[in-house]
């Protein structure tokens, strides 16, 4: 039971104690400063920013607990980071994993020569997947770091991968700042030692065998970036690659952006804006080293932008000679358009220097895409272009008709297609994340990867922005990422997420429609549902060119048994959209907020599928004479039971009941019974110790709130206020009585609250841990000042098996206020019983969510990268997946197996008579009783069902016979 106590009322109480622990304080404030100037002596004078306050933070502020429990004041107190290091180490007691998953990239998914496995290029890594179990066979990380700066100039990502055209167990992947691995991806070998070339930045590379000195090898074609408007291609063989000098075969004076080498060296394609430039070699004689590799370029222009293209190269063999025979040419362009060139080396000069934009190539034109292409690429005879974009759509032009198909409704934009080397599948690349294979015979997926669909910030820009847009993009990520954990399968989050990248950022808003249900124990994602208003496939750009906004779903809780889900999803229209809706004094900023919906939801889960169905929406559940906005939404952890506060200082309890019809109960299409949820009870709450009408005195100034229920469900508490004046205000649950109300205990905007045991766990400028029971300030630590992104990304999590909470921080970075690439978090966990944190762990990139780790006592934390780490207690596993390769399974087994079933030798090399006579005679049954799946006609058993009514039908033994006759299969006579 809470006792009814005023913290401010016991102020002469507090001093007389901080009095009496002052010699504490004294000798307290000595230890940190001994502490901190042997760290600075011996780690020297660098200075790393961070968020966190003591061990490993800027600054302490408020309050500490001394030995005996009491609560001592001492001054401000800086602790450079640099103490400890940029990167503590780990506790004995706490790990922290390495990161899995990651955004894949707009670079082709690379297929093995006997299309057993694929290979994605990630943000951080190269992942190996099994296409027949889409199994991941192994993770390869590669050491590729940001810069803080956030300029698309320094910020160092992978800008290509390709297969070794000589050694098809090897992949080459090259990083803009000119390191270039070459890395067997059978068993990750050389992801340690990459090579170095001097560039300002690497646009792109192609690889080629080429037959120089006898031999035939890998010669690299390096797309470089000199200035703004011009640009090289070098050429490096593995020799010149280790001596980091190439040589140079041509120089732009623009930039090209996508390059291919084909024709086993003998022809080179490059794409610039609105310019194709061709390169041949000039000699036919044999090559002896790079020095050998002239070619004489020719260029022409292009009616639109280039944003991708494909090329189709025949070549025969006269006289021991290898001439190219002819070549194709596909592009797609910025603006929907697909350009088709026939047989390009008949028309181009003999001789002549190819300078300038040529006009004697009349390409055929396709045009059926709204935006840009995406992709386009050649099927395997050459009788097919395939092509995908924006649309969501995948589109076939058959050539010699001139007709199309198409296979509608992806799950986002198509960002890449790649045909397999026997031309029997297509791997396509997805905006949400995602890559599929499909079979070109039936057009159905038959490979399905995905990973975490959270914004991320490219590296790239997209082909979108190609041509100039009326919109800009999302430059930051300004909120976190909205998660939950799955309480009927403790190994799924539900992630709120958008419809794709594209759709995600277009707009200057960022819109979170979706929701992910992703399984972090398989890494798969299970499912995904719109739990908002979403524009997939409609109208979903105005007439001006501005895509419609989606609303973001900024609230997310299940019910403890994980049957109800609870959601809150706002939207407003855009500034630019309300100047018709201006009158009198009012500004753009008021007016947009008048326009704000809201919605409150409440979802049933699916046991079995988790399917979601919408059982109740409440408009504008906390509204006064206008929209306001719901601050936090929980969920009662002992029943069905659902709080919210709203910007009009109510706290409102949301409860299920029968929905009745005339009367009568109503029952659903299984008779199940269905359910209502309503607002059962509503509290107002206190500002300043006094009752306000929120109603009638619009605040001044911006409130926040937060909601956080007693771990036996008895108290729900209730911090809410305008800034540096919050209370947090105890209510009895079950009559909705104030139990307690207790100001001073925030500074700033109220960010989050949590119970854990007796204690409440405040963030707002300070971290706060308050014992209600005893009335006591366990500690507090004050966090430094940041924007307003920083401010709502600092985020608490609390695990009630290790009873521990983790708080997560940006790190403030003096050049750079935005949340945009290149920032960093600072990760710390507390106990509420002691200061010290247990772990302080600085990542690499911004975490934008983080969670308690389902069935552990630790945590996991998603990223800006859309990758997931761990962080667990002592010997608990990680629940992520481990690829194959780390669990000592070897991936290739299952193609062992099938290369030689019948390998029946043991470890003496042989096998008896009579075991090879069974397996003689195994294999001759398999032979004369080759069985095939039935195929049964839907009609076929309408026909049994059908035959009579339901009082009539025969016996349920004849019913069985019948349909299993059909299922039955008959021997193939030879």
């Amino acid at each position: 039971m809470v006792s009814r106590t005023d913290v401010n009322g016991n102020t002469a109480a507090l001093k007389k104690r901080k009095r009496e622990q002052k010699d504490d304080a004294v000798l307290a404030l000595k230890r940190l400063r001994s502490k901190s100037h042997a760290k600075q002596q011996s780690n020297g004078n660098a200075e790393v920013a961070s968020s966190l306050g003591k061990h490993g933070a800027d600054s302490i502020e408020a309050s500490a607990q001394n030995t005996n429990g009491e609560d001592v004041e001492l001054p401000d107190v800086s602790l450079p980071v640099a103490a400890r290091g940029a990167e503590t180490e780990p506790s004995a007691s706490w790990k922290v994993s390495k990161p899995m998953g990651g955004r894949m990239l707009d670079i082709d998914p690379i297929f093995s020569l006997d299309e057993r496995h694929l290979i994605i290029t990630y943000n951080t890594s190269i992942q190996v997947y099994s296409t027949e179990n889409s199994l991941l066979i192994r993770r390869i990380a590669l050491p590729v770091t940001g810069s803080d700066t956030g300029s698309d100039l320094m910020s160092t990502h992978i800008v290509a991968s390709s297969l070794s055209k000589t050694s098809p167990e090897e992949v080459w992947v090259a990083c803009s700042d000119g390191r270039i691995w070459h890395i067997n991806w059978k068993t990750g070998s050389g992801a340690e030692t990459p090579f170095t070339i001097e560039a300002k930045k690497v646009l792109g590379i192609t690889v080629e065998a080429v037959e120089m000195g006898g031999a035939t090898q890998d010669v690299l074609l390096v797309l470089k970036k000199l200035t703004k408007a011009s640009g090289q291609i070098m050429a490096f063989d593995a020799k010149a690659l280790s001596q980091g000098e190439g040589q140079l075969i041509h120089t732009y004076d623009e930039s090209p952006r996508l390059l291919r080498f084909a024709a086993g060296g003998r022809l080179i394609v490059a794409a610039a804006k609105e310019t194709l430039h061709i390169g041949l070699l000039k000699s036919d004689k044999k090559l002896n080293s790079l020095g050998d590799l002239e070619f004489q370029f020719h260029s022409f222009g292009v009616p639109d932008p280039i944003t991708c293209f494909d090329i189709r190269s025949e070549t025969q063999t006269h006289k021991k000679r290898t001439e190219i025979k002819s070549v194709d040419l596909v592009i797609g362009c910025a603006r929907g358009a697909i350009y088709l060139y026939d047989d390009v080396l008949s028309k181009l000069p003999g001789g002549g220097s190819g300078s300038g934009k040529m006009s004697l190539f009349q390409p055929r034109k396709y045009h059926w895409h709204r935006r840009a292409v995406h992709c386009v690429k050649w099927s395997e005879d050459g009788n097919y272009l395939i092509s995908g974009g924006y649309e969501t759509v995948l589109v076939l032009w058959q050539l010699d008709t001139g007709k199309t198909d198409f296979l509608p409704h992806l799950s986002a934009a198509i960002e890449n297609i790649v045909v397999s080397p026997r031309g029997s599948s297509y791997a396509l690349h997805l905006d949400d994340n995602s890559t599929m294979i499909m079979s070109t015979a039936e057009m159905k997926p038959t490979m399905y990867v995905s990973g975490i669909q959270s914004l991320v910030l490219g590296d790239q820009p997209s082909k979108e922005s190609v041509v100039r847009r009326v919109w800009k993009p999302v430059d930051e990520i300004s909120t976190p990422l909205v998660t939950a954990s799955n309480p009927r399968n403790p190994s799924q989050m539900f992630l709120c997420v958008g419809n794709g990248q594209q759709a995600t950022l277009g707009g200057g808003v960022p819109s979170t429609p979706l929701l992910q249900v992703f399984d972090i124990s398989s890494f798969q994602s299970v499912a995904k549902h719109a739990i908002a208003r979403t524009n997939p496939t409609d109208a979903n750009v105005t007439s001006q060119g501005i895509p419609i906004i989606e609303p973001m779903v900024t609230k997310l809780s299940l019910s403890p048994d994980g049957k109800w889900l609870a959601s809150v999803d706002e939207w407003q229209p855009p500034e630019r959209d309300v100047d018709a809706f201006l009158t009198g004094s009012k500004t753009v900023g008021e007016v947009s907020q008048e326009r704000r919906e809201t919605y409150l939801k409440f979802w049933e889960v699916g046991e079995e599928d988790s399917s979601f169905q919408l059982v109740s929406r409440i408009n504008e559940a906390h509204h006064t004479s206008q929209p306001k906005t719901i601050f936090d939404l929980a969920s009662d952890p002992t029943s069905s039971r659902f709080a919210t506060i709203g910007n009009d200082g109510m706290v409102r309890f949301w409860t299920s009941k029968l929905r009745r019809r005339d009367g009568l109960a109503s029952t659903g299409p299984e008779g199940q019974q269905l359910r209502a949820w309503s607002c059962s009870r509503t509290v107002a709450l206190p500002a300043r110790g006094q009752q306000v009408d929120l109603v009638e005195t619009p605040a001044k100034e911006s409130r926040s709130g937060a909601l956080a229920f007693s771990e036996d469900g008895s108290i729900l508490f209730a911090a809410f206020g305008a800034s540096s004046e919050g209370v947090v205000v105890a209510i009895d649950t079950e009559t909705g009585a104030l139990r307690d109300v207790v100001s001073g205990m925030f500074k700033g905007e109220i960010r989050g609250i949590k119970a854990l045991s007796s204690c409440l766990i405040m963030l707002s400028e300070e971290l706060t841990v308050y014992d209600v029971v005893s009335d006591e300030l366990q500690y507090s630590f004050g966090l430094k000042e940041t924007s307003e992104a920083a401010k709502r990304l600092t985020q608490l999590a609390v695990n009630y098996q290790s009873r521990t909470f983790a708080l997560v921080a940006p790190i403030p970075n003096p050049t750079q206020e935005r949340m945009r690439k290149g920032a960093k978090s600072e990760l710390a966990i507390f106990s509420v019983d002691d200061a010290e944190p247990q772990l302080v762990q600085t990542f690499p990139l911004l975490i934008t969510s983080v969670m308690p780790a389902p069935e552990s006592s630790g945590f996991v934390a998603v990223d800006s990268k859309a990758q997931i780490w761990s962080v667990t207690e002592g010997a608990d596993q990680a629940p992520l997946l481990q690829p194959l390769a780390d669990i000592g399974i070897d991936g290739d087994a299952d193609a062992k197996a099938e290369a030689d079933p019948l390998d029946l030798a043991g470890e003496d090399g042989g096998a008896s008579d009579e075991e090879m006579d069974d397996a003689d005679q195994d294999v001759e049954i398999e032979d004369d009783y080759d069985i095939h799946a039935a195929v049964v006609a839907p009609q076929r058993l309408a026909e049994i069902f059908n035959a009579a009514p339901a009082f009539a039908m025969p016996p349920i033994e004849d019913l069985f016979y019948q349909v299993a006759k059909l299922f039955s299969t008959k021997p193939v006579n030879a």
